[in-house]
């Protein structure tokens, strides 16, 4: 059983059956299994290491082998992919281990036994703390709060940002600049993600993955896999097979 948990700027999957082939994408990628090593490969490396953060852009693989296993995609220019830039400092990869990497295992079975939003969010405390970085709360601006919503209820037609930004009383290019810095990813990129929220949400509900791609405003199916592929590196198909969607933001 694979467990989808659906965040702003992240996707984090786990799972014991994931053996996604070679792929690169312009996400990081964070991975983490609770019984020996990682089976991963990194460019022509292959680390010894339960937890691994793989920068953007950089060819990987990986099998779960039947083992329970956590992988995390995060948008590089969110606030924590900022910071994950840091700690990578343009090295292909980085290896979380001792008592940090420990730490990690037990929050993602503890996921596993209770698999919802408070087990989720301690998962996220802990990797934010592996990498030193710090909490940062922050109050919304309302026209954003009131462009989530509206996303909530579209329809995924068409996105367009000068009809969302109007609604707002906005400028588009305002809208973006004001959703960028508030929610720490670029607008289009989160239209993207949102496009796959939708098409998952929809296919782990009984929906053809044919209907719910044109439901969810991708141009079609191919689109929608290939999207899919580049992220996961793997079929749609296998992506959502005995999954469980929960959306954490």
């Amino acid at each position: 059983m694979n467990h989808i948990f659906w965040d702003v700027d992240k996707i984090t999957i786990m799972t014991d059956v994931m053996d996604a082939t070679i792929h690169r994408h312009a996400m990081m990628q964070f991975f983490v299994c609770t019984e020996g090593k990682l089976d991963i490969k990194v460019g022509k490396e292959q680390p010894d290491a339960k937890c691994v953060l793989v920068n953007k852009n950089v060819k990987h693989s990986f099998n779960a082998d039947k083992r329970l296993c956590l992988t995390t995609i995060i948008e590089p220019v969110s606030a924590l992919g900022l910071a994950l830039d840091v700690v990578l400092d343009s090295k292909d990869y980085y290896v979380v281990d001792g008592s940090m990497a420990d730490a990690l295992i037990r929050q993602v079975i503890c996921l596993k036994e209770h698999p919802c939003k408070d087990r989720y969010s301690d998962l996220m405390d802990v990797i934010s703390e592996c990498f030193g970085l710090l909490p940062s709360p922050k109050l919304l601006d309302e026209r954003i709060i009131a462009f989530l919503k509206m996303l909530e209820h579209c329809d995924c037609d068409d996105h367009s940002i000068e009809e969302y930004a109007g609604e707002l009383n906005l400028s588009a290019s305002r809208l973006s600049h004001l959703f960028s810095e508030q929610i720490g990813i670029p607008i289009k990129k989160y239209l993207i993600l949102h496009q796959l929220e939708k098409a998952f949400a929809e296919i782990l509900q009984g929906v053809s993955i044919t209907k719910a791609s044109m439901d969810s405003g991708f141009d079609s199916p191919s689109h929608f896999a290939a999207v899919v592929k580049s992220l996961m590196g793997l079929p749609a198909k296998r992506g959502v097979k005995d999954s469980v969607f929960l959306k954490v933001y």
